[in-house]
Formats: C-alpha cells, sequence, structure tokens
C-alpha cells in the first residue's frame, strides 16, 4: 500500500470537463478519482475542491457531467463510511446530507487523507465568512457577498458571475448606442424598407405563372397587373412577362443599394460604439489601485481591451445587422404565409420548437466552451506579455526551446478549444437543416396534393415555397448565428466585469485639492495587509518633519516598500491615519496628492518614446529649456547630447536602448521636473558601476534638498547621511535613529551593517 505521502491529491479531471466548472476566481486545492461512480456502476469519478466549494463529478456519458457543488462554509460533517465492499465519502450540511464519492476498500487510506484535507479546508472557508460577517476582511480574494445570491465576490473579479445575465449584458451592450441613435433610426428605417422591397419577388412570380406562362381559371386580377392593363392596356403575354422581369430588376438593384448603405451605416455605427466601450475600459482600468494588477495577468487585461472588445464590435456591426433583418423578415413573411394560406402556413412552424430546443441546447455549451476559450487564449497572452520583455533572460539562460514548449502547450490547449467548439458547430448546422426539412417536406406533400386537386394553383403554390424558404432562412440564419452570439456574450461578460468592478481606492465624495505642501507627514497606529490575517505593517507610528530626510532598511519583505506605497496611496490602510500637514490623505483627491510625491523606482520604467517626452512625463507642459535644466541636474546632459538625436533619441520600449544608469537619470530628471516636495526613491543606485553610481549619487544630493525624503537602500552605506534611519522588522518600526546613534545601539541596523562589510571583504577578495 502506498505511503500517504505519495498519495497524488491533484488527480484532475479531464480538461474538457473542467471548462466553465471552477469559477476563475477559485484554486484548487485538492482533485481525486474515485473508481465507483455515484450510481454504484464501476467507472472513473472525480472529487474536487476549491477554497470555496466542494465538487463531486461524475462522468455519465454525455458532454456536460454530473455535478454536485457545495460550499465548504456550509459543511458541518465529513465521514468515510464503510460498507460492504465499498466505502462512501458523505458530508452533511446543515439537517441534509449528500454522499459525494464512493470508492473500493483500496482507496480508504487516499480518501481518509482527504477527509483530513477537507476539513482544513472548511475550517478556513469557515473563518472567512467570519471575518466577512465582522467586516473584518481586509486585502484578501475575497472581498464581499453578493446582494442578490449570496456567493463571495472574489476582489480579482469584483463581480458575481453567478447572477451576470448573458441577455441583460448585450441589452447594456445596446444601450451604448444611445449616443447614435439618429444612425440606429436611419438603419432601421432602412431595414424596414429593403425588407419589404424583398418580400414582392414571390408575389411577381405568381402573377407571370398563373397569368402569364400557366394561365389558371382561379387566376384573380392583382395590383402587379393592374399597373400592367393602366400602361399597356390589354397587354399581350409578352409585354407582361418583359414589364414583370423589368420589375424583378428594379427591385433587385434598389435592394442592393440599400443593403450597401445600411451595411455601412451599420458598420460605422459598431466602430463608433466599440470606440466609446474600449476608451471607457481603458480609463476605468487607470482608476483601479495596484492590488487590481497584482491580482491580474497583465495578458488577461489586454485581451478584454483588444479581443474582447473586438468580438464585441464584429457582433454590432455585423451579427446585430443579420438578427434584427432576420427578426424582421420572419414577422412580414409570417403576415404574408397566413394571408396566402392559413393551413399551409400552421404547417411552416411545426418545425420551430424543435429548432429553438436545439439553440437553446447548443447555445448552453457554447456559450461555457467559449468561456474556457478565452482563458486559454488569455493564458498565450499572458505568455507573451512576460517572455517578449524578458527575452534577455530567456536568451542568456538558453531557454528557447523550453519556451517555445511552453507556447506550444498552450497553443494545442487552445487548439483543442477551436476544435471542441468546431465540433459542436458542424453537428449544430446539420441539425438545423434536417429539421427544416422536416417543414419543407410537409409543405410539399400537402401543397401539391391541393395543386393537383386544383385548390390551388401553381403560382399560388410556387410563392408559398418561396416565401417558406425566405422563412426558414432567417430562422436557420438566426440559429446559426447562435455561436457569434455567445462568443460576444462572454466577450461582454468580461468586459462588463471589469467595467462593474469597483476601484478599492478612490475620492470621497467630500475630497478636496490639497494645497501645496510643506512635506510633514505623520503615521498614526497604521496597519495594513494583503491578505486575511498577514498584516505587512503593524502599528506604525512615526513623524516626519519637512525637509528630513528618512532611510529605510530592513530585511526583505520587511514591508519597506509598502510603506511607500502607503504615502502614495496606491493602497488604502485598514487601521490607524496617514497624515500630510496634518491632513488624512484619504480627505484630499488622489491626483493633488500624487501631484506632490515624487518617485525613483530601482527599475525605472521608460515609455517608448523621444527622451524628452519621458523627462516631461510628469509636466507635459514643461519647456525644453526647462527639460534640459532637468537633466542637467540629473547628470543627464552630457550623455543625452551624445545620442544621435539627442533629446529626440527614442529610447526604445521600456527604454531598452539605454543603460541601466541612463536610465536611473533619466528617472531622476523626471522627479526633478515635477519639482515634488515628498520624494520616494526606492533603491535608486543599486546594481551601479562606482562611476556611475557616483553620477546618480550627486544628482540624487542635488534632488533631496529642501523635501522630505524616503530612500529604501538594502546597501547601507547610502543611508549614512539620512537625518534619520527608519528599521523595518516584521513589519514594525523596531529601531529609530541616526546612523552613529544605530550602531551604538548595537540592534538590527548594526547587524546588518557588519553583514554588508563582512561581505565586501569577501568580494574584494
Amino acid at each position: 500500500m502506498a505511503n500517504a505521502s505519495e498519495i497524488n491529491l491533484l488527480e484532475f479531471p479531464p480538461q474538457h470537463i473542467l471548462d466553465g466548472l471552477i469559477p476563475s476566481h477559485e484554486t484548487v486545492q485538492l482533485s481525486a478519482s474515485t473508481d465507483i461512480r455515484l450510481d454504484g456502476t464501476y467507472g472513473i469519478a472525480y472529487l474536487l475542491a476549491t477554497d470555496k466549494h466542494l465538487f463531486a463529478i461524475s462522468p455519465n456519458g454525455d458532454s456536460t457531467p454530473h455535478t454536485e457543488r457545495i460550499p465548504l462554509s456550509e459543511i458541518t460533517n465529513l465521514e468515510v463510511k464503510d460498507l460492504f465492499g465499498n466505502s462512501l465519502l458523505k458530508v452533511r450540511t446543515g439537517t441534509t446530507g449528500a454522499t459525494l464519492a464512493r470508492f473500493t476498500k483500496g482507496h480508504n487510506q487516499k480518501f481518509n487523507r482527504i477527509t483530513h484535507r477537507l476539513e482544513a479546508l472548511v475550517k478556513d472557508a469557515r473563518k472567512t465568512e467570519d471575518k466577512i460577517a465582522k467586516g473584518q476582511l481586509g486585502r484578501a480574494i475575497s472581498g464581499r457577498r453578493c446582494d442578490v445570491c449570496g456567493t463571495i465576490i472574489s476582489r480579482r473579479v469584483g463581480v458575481c458571475t453567478n447572477c451576470l445575465d448573458t441577455r441583460k449584458l448585450l441589452y447594456r451592450l445596446l444601450a451604448y448606442a444611445r449616443p447614435f441613435w439618429k444612425l440606429g433610426t436611419l438603419s432601421l428605417v432602412l431595414l424596414l424598407t429593403s425588407t419589404f422591397i424583398s418580400l414582392t419577388p414571390p408575389l411577381l412570380m405568381r402573377d407571370l405563372i398563373d397569368g402569364v406562362l400557366a394561365p389558371s381559371a382561379t387566376y384573380e386580377t392583382t395590383f402587379f397587373r393592374d399597373i400592367t392593363n393602366s400602361i399597356f392596356g390589354i397587354p399581350t403575354g409578352y409585354q407582361i412577362l418583359y414589364f414583370l422581369v423589368g420589375l424583378l430588376l428594379l427591385i433587385n438593384l434598389s435592394q442592393s443599394g440599400l443593403r450597401a448603405i445600411r451595411s455601412y451605416i451599420l458598420s460605422v455605427l459598431g466602430q463608433k460604439i466599440t470606440y466609446n466601450l474600449r476608451n471607457e475600459v481603458y480609463q476605468h482600468l487607470h482608476r483601479h489601485s495596484l492590488s487590481f494588477y497584482n491580482e491580474r495577468e497583465t495578458g488577461t487585461i489586454m485581451a478584454s481591451i483588444t479581443q474582447d472588445v473586438g468580438r464585441l464590435q464584429d457582433f454590432i456591426s455585423d451579427g446585430l445587422q443579420e438578427i434584427i433583418r432576420d427578426i424582421v423578415t420572419i414577422a412580414f413573411i409570417c403576415i404574408i404565409l397566413f394571408a396566402m394560406n392559413i393551413k399551409l402556413a400552421t404547417l411552416v412552424l411545426i418545425p420551430t420548437p424543435l429548432l429553438i430546443i436545439a439553440t437553446l441546447k447548443f447555445g448552453h455549451r457554447l456559450h461555457r466552451t467559449y468561456r474556457g476559450l478565452f482563458r486559454r487564449w488569455a493564458a498565450i497572452s499572458a505568455l507573451l506579455a512576460d517572455t517578449i520583455p524578458g527575452v534577455r533572460v530567456v536568451k542568456a539562460f538558453a531557454q528557447e526551446n523550453r519556451e517555445v514548449g511552453k507556447f506550444q502547450t498552450r497553443s494545442e490547449d487552445l487548439l483543442k478549444g477551436e476544435i471542441k467548439i468546431a465540433g459542436i458547430r458542424s453537428i449544430f448546422s446539420p441539425v438545423m437543416a434536417f429539421i427544416t426539412s422536416i417543414g419543407t417536406l410537409i409543405i410539399w406533400l400537402v401543397g401539391g396534393t391541393s395543386v393537383l386537386d386544383g385548390a390551388l394553383t401553381l403560382g399560388n403554390f410556387v410563392a408559398f415555397t418561396q416565401y417558406m424558404w425566405r422563412f426558414y432562412g432567417p430562422v436557420e440564419s438566426l440559429c446559426r448565428l447562435n455561436h457569434r452570439f455567445q462568443r460576444a456574450a462572454s466577450s461582454a461578460e468580461r468586459v462588463f466585469e471589469v467595467l462593474d468592478t469597483q476601484p478599492d481606492v478612490t475620492d470621497r465624495r467630500s475630497a478636496y485639492t490639497m494645497p501645496a505642501i510643506e512635506g510633514r507627514i505623520q503615521f498614526d497606529d497604521v496597519t495594513f495587509s494583503y491578505e486575511i490575517g498577514k498584516p505587512v505593517l503593524k502599528n506604525l507610528n512615526f513623524t516626519v518633519e519637512p525637509g528630513e530626510m528618512i532611510g529605510l532598511a530592513g530585511h526583505s519583505g520587511a514591508g519597506k516598500s509598502t510603506l511607500i506605497n502607503l504615502i502614495c496611496r496606491f493602497y488604502d490602510i485598514e487601521e490607524g491615519t496617514i497624515l500630510i500637514d496634518g491632513r488624512d490623505i484619504r480627505d484630499v483627491t488622489l491626483k493633488s496628492l500624487r501631484d506632490q510625491i515624487g518617485v525613483v523606482l530601482q527599475d525605472p520604467f521608460l515609455f517608448n518614446g523621444p527622451i524628452a517626452e519621458n523627462i516631461a512625463y510628469g509636466n507635459p507642459d514643461a519647456s525644453l529649456d526647462e527639460i534640459v535644466a532637468a537633466a542637467k541636474t540629473a547628470n543627464a546632459h552630457e550623455f543625452i547630447l551624445r545620442l544621435p538625436d539627442s533629446y529626440d533619441t527614442p529610447v526604445g520600449e521600456r527604454g531598452v536602448r539605454l543603460s541601466g544608469g541612463e536610465r536611473q537619470r533619466i528617472s531622476i530628471a523626471r522627479a526633478i521636473l515635477r519639482n515634488p516636495r515628498i520624494l520616494i526613491l526606492d533603491e535608486a543606485t543599486s546594481s551601479m558601476d562606482t562611476e556611475t553610481e557616483s553620477q546618480i549619487q550627486e544628482a540624487l544630493y542635488r534632488l533631496v534638498q529642501g523635501r522630505t525624503t524616503f530612500a529604501i537602500a538594502h546597501r547601507l552605506s547610502t543611508l549614512k547621511h539620512a537625518d534619520r534611519l527608519f528599521i523595518i522588522d516584521k513589519g514594525e518600526l523596531a529601531e529609530m535613529g541616526s546612523h552613529a546613534e544605530l550602531i551604538a545601539y548595537d540592534g538590527i541596523y548594526a547587524r546588518l551593517c557588519r553583514m554588508q562589510t563582512e561581505l565586501s571583504k569577501l568580494r574584494a577578495w
């Protein structure tokens, strides 16, 4: 028997079962297979647990397996029960119980271990529930409960995916057309006109057959025959033939013209709607705090802006046009069919319920599959977002084949998803065609009998069959459009997830513009955590006077970067108050706060553009003289002049055309031009050669004069001249004082200094 440590608790079901099953904001904690299904038959089944739910999955031969889903927080008891020849895993929730797994005796050890793991997960889920109920939830993955269904809403998603209604999402999408109602109305008028004109040819064909080609004794005069008589008097058959054919040509020309104009108008309408939607999504993204981006992959966000909005454009400009056209055509043709022959018209409608049922069934499967397909597209986008900017690292470690293999694996997953959708659609279309063929055969049988009996003229029967095909054509088209509808619905769902996720750091309604500040900063009992129960900073209390330079030191992960992030209000604190010049930073607008803070990072980010634009990024209205002056102060002017186009030289994506020291000096010039009252230096001189570091240190010395400065550095020698040093240890302010005071104190700082001194001796040796 296998040792418990060797038991695999990550035996995943096939990917097609997982697609659409696990909410995107939940993480799988365990997954195990069983050898008996819940119905008692031998066969593989699965028990899967996330951090929120427990799933029992029992494949039943269908593409959608039988699945039980139970919230972990509602489980009150777990028990492995031995029976004769097999065992059960039973779960109790409140007053009800359920069997979630059945297995042979050989799996008892595995499921005993699973039970212990599940008990731990249930305990964690209950703790989360309690903290939600008490309002103590910090920056956890779970944020709040849905007001409708009570489901815990992930901070990563921000909205309740269980309550998203596909139809409402698309109705909401159509609301974006409201500003362009004139274009929409014009398009609708053209559509109705074109549809009405397109319905006349079968009537002309009836007149042509019954009145000219195969004259019928029961043929009655019609509107078109009266026109012919008024033009030709008593026309000959040839005159009627020529006139009707000419009229058909005119109708076809007018239809083509109206269709072209309508298509152009709807394309423009779709472009304008998606233009506004794309801009709104991008604008909303910039309102979010850093936590939003920490919890999402870059590729997923990019896919929402590009692929999803693009699919919505395709739906609005093409799919929506076809849907409106088909619905209007079906309505008009139904009226004509019943006006021509009530009995045959009723028979035409017989296949319609079958078409609707088949469409709904296939539509549900398509929607789930498109959701899974998006995740696979997002995985590819995320991989590209990682590897392309990091191509130097890939090449430096000769990992090209490995990255290509990872890409091929994800591409293969995408291929499987695309093939699955193609398979569903390949079955769907023939099923639709077969169902409509049943209605066609019924009409030919009953209608043909009526023609042979003399109860129906040949012209009327031909006209009726043409209308019948024109009825089934739009019906089939609407059914075929279902895949485009579902794809657009999935895209709309993700786009509106972004738009509906509320930023967690926002201006209060009463927020006011912060006036020019002196730079006094005060932390009063500040506590902050990214995750529940794991505070990064604990009860911080200190005051920094205007113009004072503070050095932040401590072990990696102690909370130094978090502290400066809170000063910039990239996150909101849970407890305590942060004051700048006596004002709570939550009471002032974000823009007026950040306008007075300058940041120089360890790895400065430069945008793809000229050097001058990068220096002026924080002050776009700066003159060239001001830009040059800032560059000189940052010791950047000389190397800029040596570049081919001087200040107009493109720096490349992320500044790749410049060295690390050159990028850092551009970053310092950017901060100088902004002229902030509060300055933050995050490892601004790390990993530099001696000459470059000297130039940067000189530039920084000029930059910090008269400004309240926070400097983070692992190389403690760079902090010796700070007015005070704050030593952060495990989220607490462990030591505070000048360099000399802390060395004399012989605590954490002194120990770190000795370690670095010893390390520098080893390097020198």
